[in-house]
């Protein structure tokens, strides 16, 4: 199954940073864009969209692999948010989602990283 066609039920066994009890999610890919939709299985009224961490910060998996935060294979994604006046759109680099979709589990990495902020922009290019 590649990136853009992916639907999956996925298990954060830690849960999330602030929703600890959210473990059970579902990962779909939002249809024509390169975004994805995570919504909780375990409280359906909460949800995130998020993109693939390399297309908001180009080469982050390879800074991550290198680092041994994350393993070959594993896909990588930024929980992405809308801050302000005019609304701007930010990714959270210091805090990205690691899934690993043969095991269908994932967890959240925290980086304490001047170069992974926690709202970093997002171009409309990106």
């Amino acid at each position: 199954m590649s990136q853009s066609q992916v639907a999956a039920e996925i298990d954060f066994p830690d849960g999330l940073v602030g929703l600890p009890a959210l473990i059970r999610h579902r990962l779909s890919a939002v249809p024509d864009t390169a975004l994805y939709e995570i919504v909780s299985n375990d409280d359906p009224t909460i949800g995130f969209i998020a993109a693939a961490v390399d297309n908001v910060k180009p080469g982050a998996t390879e800074v991550l692999l290198e680092r041994g935060l994350i393993s070959e294979g594993e896909w990588v994604l930024a929980i992405l948010a809308v801050h302000g006046e005019p609304p701007a759109v930010t990714a959270n680099l210091a805090g990205p989602l690691v899934i690993d979709m043969e095991k269908a589990t994932a967890r959240q990495l925290i980086i304490e990283d001047p170069n992974f902020p926690l709202q970093a922009p997002v171009s409309e290019a990106g």
